[in-house]
Order: C-alpha cells, then sequence, then structure tokens
C-alpha cells in the first residue's frame, strides 16, 4: 500500500517538477501611444481636409504581437474627405540595439467604396507590422502627400514620435 502511494505521488509530482501539463504564460500584447503625436500643418483651401490647421493625429505602436516585431496604427481614423485621397502617415524606426531601420506606410482615415477612389493612400492598411527586431525602437510618424509630377512630401508641422521595447 505505501509503495502505491509513492507510485502515485511520483506520478503526479514529476510532470509539475518539469512543467509538463502546465499552461504556458503568455504576455498579452502591449498598446503604446506614441507620446507626440503628428500634428498637422496648415490646411487652406481648396487642398485642405475637415477640422482645421494644426489637427493630430494619434499613432499607437503594439508590441507582443510577434516577436520581434511592432504594430504600427491609427486608433482614431478621421472621416472620409476627398483630399485624403492624397495623404497617409509614414512611420519610420530605428532600433536603437542593432542600428536596424525601416518604415511602413498607413492610412489614417476612413474609405468611401462610393467615391471609386483609387491611388497609393487610399490602397494601404489602417495597421502595419514591422520586423524591427528585439530592443528599444525609436519611431516617428509624418503625415505625407502625394505631389503632381514630384515625390511624395512631409506636410506635418511636428512628426509624431513614440519609443517601444520590443521583445
Amino acid at each position: 500500500m505505501r509503495v502505491k502511494k509513492m507510485m502515485a505521488g511520483a506520478l503526479v509530482s514529476v510532470p509539475l517538477l518539469f512543467g509538463l501539463g502546465m499552461p504556458v504564460a503568455e504576455a498579452a500584447p502591449t498598446h503604446v501611444a506614441f507620446q507626440i503625436p503628428v500634428v498637422k500643418g496648415l490646411e487652406v483651401g481648396p487642398g485642405g481636409v475637415p477640422g482645421g490647421s494644426f489637427g493630430t493625429i494619434g499613432v499607437v505602436g503594439t508590441v507582443g504581437e510577434t516577436p520581434g516585431a511592432a504594430t504600427f496604427s491609427i486608433p482614431v481614423l478621421a472621416p472620409y474627405d476627398s483630399q485624403y485621397n492624397y495623404r497617409w502617415i509614414t512611420v519610420h524606426w530605428r532600433n536603437l540595439q542593432t542600428g536596424a531601420t525601416g518604415s511602413v506606410d498607413i492610412r489614417h482615415w476612413t474609405t468611401n467604396p462610393t467615391s471609386g477612389s483609387t491611388g497609393y493612400a487610399a490602397s494601404l492598411p489602417t495597421a502595419a507590422t514591422a520586423p524591427t527586431g528585439p530592443g528599444p525602437i525609436l519611431a516617428t510618424a509624418t503625415e505625407q502627400r502625394e505631389q503632381w509630377n514630384a515625390p511624395p512630401m512631409p506636410i506635418s508641422l511636428i512628426p509624431g514620435t513614440g519609443v517601444l521595447l520590443v521583445s
């Protein structure tokens, strides 16, 4: 009888000792609002958008969804305006530990399916994942505007800035 109790105890304690059958703890994704939002520039017609000059665009970095990556998104999308067809947010990032750099483009406004809008900005997602690698990440975000017969140019007065720690 005593041997049976010892065997039963061993059968229970050995898996617990090695962590077998135990749930694996996973960290929930962490959403970090950029410490400085994008501050838009002067808005004058006919190329201006609703909301007026010097409005802000919030950007959020999410870590913990994918190892070694950060997802950048816009939590509050602006309502559609035809001038938004030419605008988007570019998030540039740098891993301060490894020196790796990159950028992602995201749309910061809602689309209008009846407008028939096409173009680069309309095709963008509202969130994009960047393969940053693990370490502290410094990210800046600027509002870009498509130009006729010229490269896009930043039109934000103050770029948004955020610091993330990617594992």
